[in-house]
């Protein structure tokens, strides 16, 4: 596996995905966006909204997103465009901005409707984003992207995962070691801490 997986990220090949929530259960995923990345380059992408088992927008999520109730209601369930989206992760490293929290959110909904959960590796592009760039300011997706200059429609799904995808892409092209955790299922385990480390040598040195 850990040559399957050092292969596909030596030839930039993976997935980015992003979920955005209709309140604060975790099984509340409103909206995903997918992106396949091959050599590098973005080939194929897919978005959908999706209907919540419990149809419920809470009012902070809205003003996150601007997804309401109302757009929901026809919308399809996560378990009704699996077999769309399965596809995307299958074997492949996936990576999300925060990949906690998306990671999450798919375990959860899946399990909702009572879908089993797939086995893949999963990378968090923020861990990459501290480790590899630590002078930003911040480290959020709309830092990061405005700092490389990628368009972004913040919590748009697709958009969040587009942009995840082309930093990503400037982090496995950066040249830098990237210490990758390959007995976990995340990848990135341990990166933020190292990162940390990094920064207090840096202060310290200077």
């Amino acid at each position: 596996m850990q040559a399957e997986l050092t292969q596909a990220l030596a030839g930039l090949n993976f997935t980015a995905i992003d979920f955005e929530t209709a309140n604060e259960r975790r099984a509340s995923a409103c909206a995903v966006g997918v992106v396949r990345v091959r050599n590098g380059q973005i080939t194929d992408t897919y978005h959908s909204l999706l209907r919540p088992r419990e149809l419920r927008v809470d009012w902070r999520n809205f003003e996150v997103h601007g997804i309401a109730e109302k757009d929901l209601r026809d919308a399809s369930t996560l378990a009704e465009v699996w077999h769309d989206v399965l596809p995307y992760l299958h074997h492949q490293p996936v990576v999300a901005h925060n990949s906690a929290f998306d990671v999450s959110v798919l375990e959860h909904t899946l399990r909702d409707f009572g879908l089993a959960v797939p086995a893949f590796h999963c990378l968090c592009s923020v861990k990459l984003s501290k480790l590899l760039w630590p002078q930003l300011e911040r480290h959020k997706l709309n830092y990061v992207a405005a700092h490389f200059g990628i368009p972004l429609n913040h919590h748009d799904a697709l958009s969040d995962a587009q942009a995840c995808a082309e930093i990503t892409v400037h982090a496995l092209r950066s040249g830098l070691p990237l210490p990758l955790c390959y007995k976990q299922r995340e990848l990135t385990a341990g990166l933020a801490a190292r990162a940390a480390r990094m920064a207090f040598a840096h202060a310290r040195a200077n």
